[in-house]
């Protein structure tokens, strides 16, 4: 018999899936579970939900190295298990509130399985207090700890195995703490703390992440009122003071996707419960980001004039990129305002083929046919688009004007291509002797 511990992972959604496959490739034998019997299916067949560089090779070698399973029923993937990893979804509520109710539902469900004392690892982001609420479920049939994810969407694999840190939060510190021994042989500093505090530590690591994002944006946009700036060059100069950092000072389109703007909606809806004079920033935080969207379809209107009637082509649909996952998408916010204003939009994303909840957003088959319109917008910062031939850009577009909201292309080169260019925070202007070619050139 293996002496390796059994873990069972309850959800393969994002986090449940990096989590079965991390842990396999640690050594340990990990089981799957999802409500979904057809993604089970997927999975053991070696196919993932969601796109992420080398996901499909990690699945199916874990899988060929029968470290790996995903089975339908949860008794079968909790039986004997050392560690359960509950990692279901949590969204948010109009509210702003968690929705609880899918951990509600595991949570039940557990406890109708004879469980052997394991060791119940929550690692879905949850508002304070939740774990200590589960461990009262669970007193006397398994120990809970809570252990906060720190995984980048794009990434995540690379992250888990080599996390900047390892938290656990538990309100029982005399009982051995089995997890960390999974992942002792990392090396990492870690924090061993209660388990609000660690739900704390989760919930408020990606606030402050998303008002770096945040505060970025408001400095670009006091430098677009002022010639001859570059929000780049004046966040960098920022960044590089050792006690504020560089990381996450990118101003753009505003965050977005699954993390940022729940764990941040959900934390002004805790503040709100505790008084009304908490939760200040976190409501700026918010504000700033909900503005961010429109400021970029404004420069676009301030740049060709009244959007009724234009065709905008658009580079970019996921959150981010490295993903094919548009939940809570900026983009997706950018595109629905043009078309409220009126434009058509023909849009290109390498890894989004047609977006069934948005039916007048035409899809292109290549970036150069989405810059087949009267002006360009760049919402996800894909690789790829900066290796585009600036010349091909123009020759296509009507009105010459590129509004980037990634602040991805080079300034310079879309204007020597003779083309309008609008960053956030910065800008170019063609030459005056600069010669323009193709459709730009004719709509001159």
């Amino acid at each position: 018999m293996s002496t390796q511990p059994k873990v069972a992972i309850v959800g393969t959604g994002y986090v449940g899936l990096t989590c079965a496959i991390g842990f396999a490739q640690f050594g340990h034998r990990v089981i799957g579970y999802d409500i979904m019997p057809g993604r089970i299916e997927q999975l053991n067949r070696g196919v993932p939900p969601y796109h992420e560089e080398g996901l499909n090779e990690a699945l199916a070698m874990q899988l060929e190295l029968g470290r790996l399973r995903f089975v339908e029923h949860l008794a079968d993937a909790v039986q004997d298990a050392d560690f359960i990893v509950i990692a279901v979804g949590t969204p948010s509520r109009d509210d702003g509130s968690c929705d609880l109710s899918a951990l509600d539902e595991v949570t039940t469900a557990l406890l109708r399985i004879g469980l052997r004392y394991p060791t119940i690892v929550l690692r879905s982001t949850v508002p304070p207090g939740t774990t200590a609420r589960l461990a009262r479920r669970f007193e006397g049939i398994a120990q809970v700890v809570f252990a906060p994810e720190f995984l980048r969407e794009g990434n995540a694999l690379g992250d888990f195995g080599n996390p900047d840190r390892i938290v656990v939060g538990t309100d029982s510190p005399h009982e051995d703490n089995g997890y960390l021994t999974l992942l002792s042989h990392l090396g990492k500093p870690t924090l061993v703390t209660t388990a609000t505090n660690a739900e704390l530590v989760k919930c408020f690591s990606n606030a402050f992440l998303a008002m770096k994002i945040s505060f970025a944006n408001e400095v670009a946009n006091v430098c677009d009122a002022f010639d001859n700036t570059d929000a780049l060059h004046v966040l960098r100069g920022i960044g590089l003071d050792k006690r504020i950092g560089e990381a996450f000072l990118l101003p753009g389109i505003g965050f977005g996707g699954p993390c940022f703007e729940k764990d941040v909606k959900s934390l002004i809806n805790v503040a709100a419960q505790i008084d009304a004079t908490s939760g200040q920033l976190l409501n700026a935080t918010m504000r700033v980001n909900e503005l961010q969207p429109r400021r970029i379809v404004d420069k676009l209107a301030q740049e060709i004039g009244e959007l009724n009637g234009t065709r905008i082509g658009v580079w970019g649909l996921t959150f981010k990129a490295g993903t094919n996952d548009t939940r809570d998408s900026l983009a997706i916010r950018i595109v629905e305002d043009l078309m409220a204003r009126g434009a058509e939009v023909i849009a290109y994303d390498p890894k989004v083929l047609k977006l069934d909840s948005h039916q007048g957003c035409e899809m292109a088959a290549s970036a150069l046919e989405a810059a087949e319109a009267d002006a360009l917008l760049v919402l996800t910062e894909w690789p790829h688009f900066t290796t585009i031939d600036a010349d091909a850009i123009a020759s296509r577009l009507k009105r010459g004007v590129i509004i980037d909201g990634r602040n991805l292309l080079d300034p310079r080169v879309i204007a020597d291509a003779g083309m309008q260019y609008r960053g956030v925070g910065r800008r170019a202007h063609p030459r005056a002797d600069e010669t323009k070619t193709g459709a730009f050139a004719a709509a001159s």
